[in-house]
């Protein structure tokens, strides 16, 4: 029996594995001639700011003092640098990291789709419940993602130097775990195992990045170049995995590119009191992994190349792996201009630390004063030190003590640097931590009120609600990638933590390359708040409780057959606008963008108008008593109803041919 045709719609298995491309050689050269030269180009064009501007910018944040000690206006005169940068970054990681991370699930997957019927709605929700546990749990757990620390330096980095980078790559770790003895002479005994399989996500430095500086969207570069710098170990490694030809591999081995870190890491250890040394065990490589297309007989390919730069070795070639020929590097920025508080608040931070040191300075020459001393004097050493309850062997004149500095200055110092600090924290637009005042509440009538969500309303039209956003969808991007990485490459062994649920998981990672599941983006919102969201919820809760008792009251009046038709019209279509309302009211709580999920739809109730035969006829819906009596009268009357129908004209009042007379 011939095996059934794969449908067009179903999606074919995929495995994880890197496909040379199979081209020909003058192709291949082409290419590595074509990423040699953009290579030079962006390193030249971003030695500068790699080299010296990104390291002064992390200096301003750090706090650092440009010189370890100054000497004027004197000797080891005051040396503070006020911390508007780095409390400025810190201010708004936190805000934004504790927004995400102390909320379960940290993102949320909803089906784009309507679901046709109630079947199909409850597999929805079943199916969206376990990938937002399997995602939340993985990204939470410090074996799989240990997703928290590497936003935390994402966010930071990137609030302070404008821009920063998150990779996402697939990883495979298989190696012999010890077991114990096997039977019989004492013998290790090792199992082979597989410790990870699944995405892994790794924190990029900014000079590893080589941004077109010309380009204002990152994805749309071409090509899009990252610098990994290996040693020797990790290149071998890649060879061996497949990532790296071992042919291409081999002729790097006996030529690095130096022996340590590059200088910048060099001045960094320094100030970390890290001696760096030229240690052969320190042999470097920079490996740059790019990302760019490719036209090969009038297609379009999507490539990842690993190429070296000084020996003019292109490591491979490959084609995208990356479901949907996506990059697997997530950037997120402070600004649209990509500009971070360290640029921004540079100047600020110079003026409060120098009024600041200048207080400080007046401070101590007010305290010590000016001390002259008569030259004629031979017992007095010219270069004598003074302190608290020193004697002095001097006469009245030969030792004066002249105070200096005015008091009322270090009032004005003070106000004006208070001043400084106040103007820069505007232009941060760090709102206070603490804005807006609870949620919707209710009176003692049970009358809805919203203007507590209007004041946190209000402090969400900010420029920090505004940053956190673009940190949000960041965040988003970020897992939804990851997420699919987890389709692509499958479950492993993490399966095995839903039981059951395993079959579902895997359909649901599915629909996820498919794009019928995805992460609804939303900016700051007035429900922002975890506790806000959940004291509406419960009043929300409360109101539709209300609508329901309200609507299975008005179907009960409008489903009695004894009522006006008129009036049983008018409660349909008043149970059809309330039922309208309130599935609005549901998605603009922001529940879900089906609400019918929540509020269903009412039943269909048929009015049907009496006719010239039927009127004033019992129907089937008359009370027994009635019924019992129309009975009796067709019975007397030696005639019955009319077939298919509940009641008639009485033969008795009929006339001629069955006409009433």
């Amino acid at each position: 029996m011939a095996a059934p045709a794969t449908s067009i719609s179903e999606r074919k298995p995929r495995v994880f594995e890197p496909r040379t491309i199979s081209w020909p050689a003058v192709t291949k050269q082409a290419i590595a001639d074509w990423l040699d030269k953009h290579i030079q180009s962006r390193t030249k064009r971003l030695k500068n700011l790699h080299e010296h501007k990104v390291p002064e910018w992390r200096r301003i944040t750090d706090g650092t003092p440009r010189e370890e000690n100054k000497s004027w206006p004197f000797p080891n005169c005051s040396n503070l640098v006020h911390q508007l940068v780095g409390e400025s970054c810190d201010d708004l990681a936190a805000r934004v990291l504790q927004l995400i991370w102390l909320t379960s699930p940290i993102v949320l997957f909803k089906y784009l789709m309507r679901a046709k019927d109630d079947a199909q709605a409850e597999e929805f929700r079943t199916k969206e419940l376990l990938l937002n546990i399997f995602i939340d749990c993985m990204s939470y757990d410090p074996r799989e993602l240990d997703l928290y620390p590497r936003e935390n330096k994402w966010f930071s980095d990137s609030a302070s130097l404008g821009k920063s980078w998150l990779v996402i790559a697939p990883e495979h770790r298989e190696e012999a775990v010890y077991v114990g003895y096997e039977p019989g002479p004492k013998r290790a005994a090792f199992d082979k195992k597989i410790l990870y399989e699944g995405p892994a996500v790794v924190n990029e430095r900014y000079e590893n990045i080589l941004n077109d500086p010309d380009c204002d969207v990152f994805e749309k570069q071409d090509p899009i170049i990252r610098r990994l710098t290996l040693n020797k170990r990790q290149l071998q490694e890649r060879a061996y995995k497949g990532f790296y030809l071992d042919a291409e591999v081999k002729k790097l081995l006996d030529r690095p590119d130096r022996y340590g870190p590059n200088e910048v890491r060099r001045r960094e250890n320094s100030k970390k009191g890290i001696a760096d040394s030229e240690d052969t065990t320190l042999a470097e490589w920079d490996i740059y992994e790019c990302y760019f297309s490719w036209f090969h007989q009038d297609i379009k390919f999507r490539l990842i190349a690993w190429y070296h730069l000084r020996e003019k070795v292109m490591l491979n070639c490959v084609y995208n792996f990356v479901p949907d020929n996506q990059v697997p590097i997530v950037e997120t920025r402070l600004s649209q201009d990509g500009r971070g508080f360290a640029q921004i608040l540079k100047d600020n931070q110079d003026e409060v630390s120098t009024a600041k040191n200048q207080r400080n300075d007046a401070m101590t020459w007010a305290i010590l004063g000016i001390n002259t001393i008569n030259p004629q004097n031979k017992n007095i050493d010219r270069n004598m030190k003074l302190w608290p309850g020193v004697m002095l062997p001097a006469s009245k004149d030969d030792f004066q003590h002249t105070e200096v500095g005015n008091p009322a200055m270090h009032a004005a110092s003070l106000a004006n640097e208070n001043a400084m600090i106040q103007q820069a924290r505007e232009r941060a637009g760090i709102a206070p931590a603490v804005a807006g005042a609870g949620a919707g509440s209710t009176s003692k009538k049970g009358q809805y009120s919203a203007m507590g969500t209007l004041a946190v309303m209000q402090d969400s039209n900010t420029r920090s609600a505004h940053r956190q956003s673009d940190f949000r969808h960041s965040h988003v991007k970020a897992l939804a990638l990851i997420t699919e990485f987890y389709g692509f490459l499958g479950l492993g062994r993490k399966g095995e933590l839903f039981g059951i649920e395993e079959k579902k998981l895997t359909e649901v990672l599915k629909d996820v390359l498919e794009r019928r599941i995805r992460i609804p983006m939303r900016a700051a919102t007035a429900s922002m708040n975890k506790e806000v969201t959940k004291q509406n919820e419960i009043l929300l809760g409360q109101f539709i409780n209300g609508y329901i008792k309200d609507t299975s009251q008005r179907i009960q009046a409008a489903s009695n057959v004894t009522a006006d038709a008129g009036y049983r019209k008018w409660l349909v279509k008043i149970i059809k606008t309330q039922t309208a309302l309130m599935q609005q009211i549901v998605k603009d709580f922001q529940l879900t963008d089906h609400p019918e999920e929540f509020i269903p739809n009412p039943p269909d109730i048929k009015i049907e108008e009496p006719n010239a035969q039927t009127q004033g006829a019992p129907s089937w819906g008359v009370p027994p008593q009635l019924a019992k009596v129309a009975e009796l009268i067709r019975q007397r009357g030696g005639g019955g109803a009319p077939a298919g129908g509940g009641g008639g004209v009485p033969p008795a009042l009929a006339g001629p041919q069955g006409q009433g007379g």
